[in-house]
Parts: C-alpha cells; sequence; structure tokens
C-alpha cells in the first residue's frame, strides 16, 4: 500500500504577525493559543498523521534547523528534515525533496502542506480518495468552499468531473487574488474555491514536469541534492548549486502550465491567518469577546485581543484593539487596521532594526566588553578571562569585533555568521571575533548549545565581577 507522505516547507520571513514572528522565528514556529498550545508547524504535522499518511518530510533553513528538531521532538515524530543554503520559493524546495525521496523510493507521493495555516476537520480521507490519481500521473490541488468574496485568496475554478478517479476533477482556471468585484462573480458562479496551498502528486510526476517546463532550475536542483552533505542526520543542499535555481512559486513553474493538474476540495474549516484579526477569529473569545493570553487582566474591554509573553498586561476600558507585548517591541492597533503592520516591519527595515530580524538575544561582546549579566565568569587573571553561556533552540548571539576573542563549543551546534564568511562548528569546535565586523552565532541544536568564552589580555582590559548565566 503506498502512504502519503507529508512534505512540509518551513519557510517565510515573518511578517504578518510582527512582533511575534520575525525572520529567526517565523509564524508558523509560534504557538497558535497560549503557551500550552502547539506551534503551527506541529499542528501541521499533527494533522497528517496515521495509517495514511508515512512520515514527513522537511524542508527548511539552515537558522530554522534546530527549531524543527526540537519541535518534532516534542511530538515523538521521526521526519527527513532537507536544508536549504537560502529561500528560493517554494518550486525549488518541492523539488529538492523530490530528488532527495526518489533515492529512496520510486513511488513516492507527496501531500504538499503549508506550515502555517489552521485547519480544522478530516484530511486523511479525502487525501486518500485522491491518491489513485496521483499514482496516475496527475497534480491534484485542493480548493476550500469560499466563505466570503477574499480578495487576498487566490482562487481555483472547477471544470467538470474528471473520469475515473472520483473526487478529482478538471482545472478551469486559476485566479490570483482577485479584486471584490471578481471575487463576488466567482463565488456567485458556484464553481470557485479558495486555493488552499495544499496539493498532491507523485515526486516523479513534479520533476518531470519540472524539466518540461525548468529544465535549468530541474538541473541545479538536481545537482545540490547529489552534492548535499549529511549533518547529524540532516541534509544540507549544496548552495553552489542551489542558488541558481529560479526562486519561483510550484503553482507559477509548474501547475500554471501543466496539462496534468486537477482539483478536489476539502470540507475543512481553512483560515492562512494573516493578520492578527485572524488570528483573533480563529482563538477562543470569553464571554466579552476577549482572548487574552498569558498574564493579562482585563476591566471593562470587549472585542479585544491581549497576548503577554514576558510580563503582566493589563487592559480598561479598550474595544476591537489588539495589543501583543513581547520582551523587546509591543504592538497596538485597531482590530480592522492589522493588515497594515507590514508598513511597521518595512519602516523597521528601512532603518536596519534588529526587531526586524529576531527577538531580543543576549549580546556577548566577549570579555572585557562582555555583557555580565549574560556570561556567568569562570575565572580570570592578569593575562586572561573565561566566562561560559548558553544559546536557546532556535535562538541567537552575536559577537562584537575585537582582537585575541574566541568562544569554544562545550555543546551543541552551531552556524557562526561573519562580516564575510560563514561555519559551522560543533562540540569542541571555536569562533574566533573578526575585528572587521559583528558575528551572529545560531544555535542548530534541538537543546541549549553551551559556550566557553575566553578573552587573553589587552591593553583596555579590566578584570569584571561574576555574572549570571541567561538562556538566550
Amino acid at each position: 500500500m503506498t502512504l502519503i507522505t507529508p512534505l512540509i516547507i518551513c519557510g517565510g520571513n515573518g511578517t504578518r504577525l510582527w512582533p511575534l514572528s520575525r525572520k529567526h522565528s517565523p509564524k508558523q514556529f509560534q504557538r497558535i493559543g497560549g503557551p500550552e498550545s502547539m506551534t503551527f508547524f506541529q499542528s501541521a504535522v499533527q494533522r497528517h498523521r496515521g495509517p495514511r499518511f508515512a512520515d514527513p518530510v522537511i524542508v527548511t533553513g539552515r537558522i530554522h534547523e534546530g527549531t524543527v528538531r526540537k519541535q518534532l521532538q516534542d511530538l515523538q515524530v521521526n521526519a527527513r528534515i532537507i536544508c536549504e543554503p537560502m529561500g528560493r520559493n517554494t518550486g525549488p524546495a518541492v523539488l529538492a525533496a523530490a530528488e532527495v525521496m526518489l533515492e529512496h523510493d520510486p513511488e513516492t507521493v507527496f501531500v504538499v502542506v503549508p506550515a502555517d495555516h489552521v485547519i480544522e476537520g478530516e484530511l486523511g480521507e479525502p487525501m486518500n480518495a485522491c491518491l489513485p490519481a496521483a499514482l496516475a500521473g496527475q497534480i491534484v490541488t485542493f480548493g476550500i468552499k469560499p466563505r466570503s468574496p477574499e480578495t487576498g485568496f487566490g482562487y481555483i475554478v472547477d471544470g467538470g468531473a474528471m473520469e475515473g478517479f472520483g473526487p478529482v476533477r478538471h482545472v478551469d482556471r486559476f485566479v490570483e487574488k482577485p479584486p471584490r468585484d471578481i471575487a463576488e462573480e466567482l463565488i456567485a458562479g458556484g464553481s470557485a474555491y479558495w486555493a488552499s496551498g495544499i496539493s498532491m502528486f507523485a515526486a516523479n510526476t513534479i520533476r518531470e514536469e519540472y524539466r518540461k517546463f525548468d529544465p535549468e532550475t530541474a538541473d541545479t536542483v538536481a545537482k545540490s541534492v547529489s552534492e548535499a552533505k549529511g549533518e547529524d542526520g540532516i541534509l544540507h543542499l549544496d548552495s553552489a548549486h542551489f542558488v541558481e535555481a529560479a526562486s519561483e512559486p510550484t503553482e507559477s513553474a509548474v501547475f500554471e502550465k501543466t496539462d496534468l493538474i486537477s482539483m478536489s476540495s476539502l470540507d475543512v474549516e481553512w483560515d492562512d491567518v494573516g493578520s492578527w484579526k485572524a488570528m483573533y477569529g480563529i482563538s477562543k473569545a470569553d464571554g466579552d469577546g476577549n482572548v487574552l493570553q498569558g498574564d493579562v487582566i482585563a476591566n471593562g474591554a470587549t472585542n479585544t485581543m491581549v497576548r503577554a509573553d514576558s510580563r503582566l498586561v493589563s487592559v480598561v476600558g479598550l474595544d476591537d484593539v489588539i495589543i501583543i507585548d513581547t520582551p523587546d517591541a509591543l504592538l497596538v492597533a485597531k482590530m480592522d487596521q492589522t493588515q497594515d503592520v507590514k508598513a511597521i516591519v518595512d519602516e523597521l527595515k528601512k532603518t536596519q532594526r534588529p526587531e526586524t530580524e529576531r527577538h531580543q538575544e543576549p549580546k556577548a561582546a566577549m570579555v572585557p566588553m562582555i555583557k555580565q549579566e549574560l556570561v556567568s565568569e569562570l575565572a580570570q587573571s592578569d593575562n586572561y578571562q573565561v566566562g561560559s553561556a548558553e544559546i536557546g533552540v532556535g535562538r541567537v548571539m552575536t559577537l562584537e569585533p575585537g582582537d585575541a576573542r574566541q568562544a569554544l563549543v562545550v555543546r551543541g551546534r552551531l552556524h557562526a555568521n561573519g562580516p564575510s564568511w560563514q561555519k559551522t562548528v560543533g562540540e569542541g569546535g571555536r569562533i574566533y571575533t573578526d575585528p572587521t565586523g559583528q558575528i551572529t552565532l545560531t544555535n542548530l541544536s534541538d537543546e541549549p548549545t553551551e559556550l566557553l568564552f575566553v578573552t587573553l589580555a589587552s591593553p583596555d582590559f579590566q578584570p569584571k565581577s561574576t555574572g549570571r548565566v541567561v538562556n538566550g
């Protein structure tokens, strides 16, 4: 019996749910509800478990490697993880996964699953019903019956029954994010569906169609897989070849060109959670219409969402407001204007504010420039100083420019990005500060990475008092 292999692509820059979601910790890795809820990514994995599904294949970036491993570990799920050296949109990611899996099982059938959507309803049975079509070479896209004329979604228009494949039907056309009047016409016609971003096809089918429509990308992705390197059970694609792949989504690269395209509908509740208003809409509200997550006290507030990640937040007399409080950024917005959060992120990018990239993290300037509240001092003399610190799972630490300073990895594994270089080091590996610029250290492990810092004496060296260890 052929099992369906979930293919989950974890990319994106995390701007629509800022300040919770950021480039280094995008939406898919954030918890949907309170502190006990699963993340979007974990929910996507969990939805596709059971007797009809094989272990998932995850395609992600190097900076998310540790987070992916930890969140899979929390679910006790085995998965094949493929790391892209850089984002090239969904097309090359899907193609790389196909190349990898065809080496292990030529009969692999994927269902491509968005990592950051919320879906409630049965998926196993309707997907299994489409398996014969996928095995026969069809590319099946799944549509959702529209609830309203949304202008931010793409649409699939039903082209009529397809003989011999049960619920699978022809596709008349795709309509990408239409204006409201066109969206209303599509819904009134009764044959248009929201494009869910979910699709099913055989790995060999997508590879052959890519070879037909973009042979250059097909060739360079195949080379990036053949020259990939395995590290700690994870496959890292070759960057010299992967960077040459055309950065296109699978839809425009193949789906909109092939004559193998088909569709089926899913009877589920679906939302791509593209704003804080949408997040409020999928959350369970209290009797006053409030969604309160974290340490929150509300008095006289209605239809308001408050998310407090690190401290008490109290609200009085508010209505239709979103408040998102993180350790280094606070968002307060009217409920119906949360789509404009992207404008705030764009402004932050213009001024190169770090809040667009990552949450507040420790800066290890290497003693004597080190911030003592972040690093625990272990030993010192007139000639040297030694300290230690940890970088949490999926977190980063920055090393300021300097000479005669180094970080030794005692436990775990990390990736270092310097001013004009990068490298990955494991236990026993060393990172030396660069006098020309800052270095960013990213934890790639599924547990905190422990570092030992050593600074040799310099003309401005002054011994420091003992500090404390803080998990980044």
